[in-house]
């Protein structure tokens, strides 16, 4: 009642949003319904009032998982603080420390005969990965920590986590070319997702996954 719309469903389908902007004290729910064949009836099995959900999901698989939008509502935070003068500096220095450190940890003699063979032969990329990725796997499991836990946050700031559909994400409807946020889901494995219009004058309503793109 508190979003002003109505929704339905039959045969415990999920149910798709009817009407918006409903404003009333009282509502008396009926049906049409119309057959030929004698004996068929129609009943209201179910009717809830609820209020606006609290308890969104994040919608994985069809969007991103709780982890990844944790991480870039994270990242998302820190680039507004770092638009604000008295945050950039700090920001800034941050970034450099952490990066300084990439050389001094991937400086092992273990790694000298990948930077030749790199150095001798650039176009082969899958090569290269590939080799990239034995060498890396020699290096020690102090190095590898300090690289995930000091590195990798950094260079996810500077290049995000994942710019799939998540949710508190900004999505594109397609057929209207409005902008929204996607709110979550209500149930696990649903296909409706629930977003908030960009337009501050715009309810809140739900769609399926298959007309947004993430912007």
């Amino acid at each position: 009642m508190e979003a002003h719309t109505i929704s339905f469903a039959k045969n415990d389908k999920e149910p798709k949003l009817a009407f918006e902007g409903v404003v009333a004290s009282e509502l008396y729910p009926c049906v049409l319904f119309y057959s030929s064949n004698p004996g068929e009836k129609v009943a209201l099995c179910d009717l809830q009032m609820r209020g606006m959900p609290s308890n969104l999901l994040p919608g994985e698989p069809l969007c991103s998982p709780q982890t990844t939008v944790l991480l870039e509502s994270t990242v998302q935070l820190l680039r507004r603080l770092h638009r604000c003068d008295h945050w950039a500096s700090n920001i800034n220095q941050y970034i450099h420390a952490h990066l300084e450190l990439i050389g001094p940890l991937l400086k092992d003699s273990d790694l000298g005969s990948f930077s030749q063979e790199n150095e001798s032969d650039r176009d082969v990329v899958a090569d290269t990965t590939g080799e990239l990725l034995g060498h890396c796997r020699s290096l020690s499991e102090a190095k590898l920590t300090a690289l995930c836990t000091e590195v990798w946050p950094v260079l996810a700031l500077i290049g995000g986590v994942d710019s799939g559909l998540r949710a508190g994400g900004l999505c594109l409807h397609k057929s209207s070319g409005r902008r929204a946020f996607l709110l979550g889901v209500l149930k696990e494995g649903s296909s409706l997702a629930k977003v908030q219009w960009e337009e501050a004058d715009l309810s809140v309503r739900y769609y399926t996954y298959v007309i947004y793109t993430h912007l």
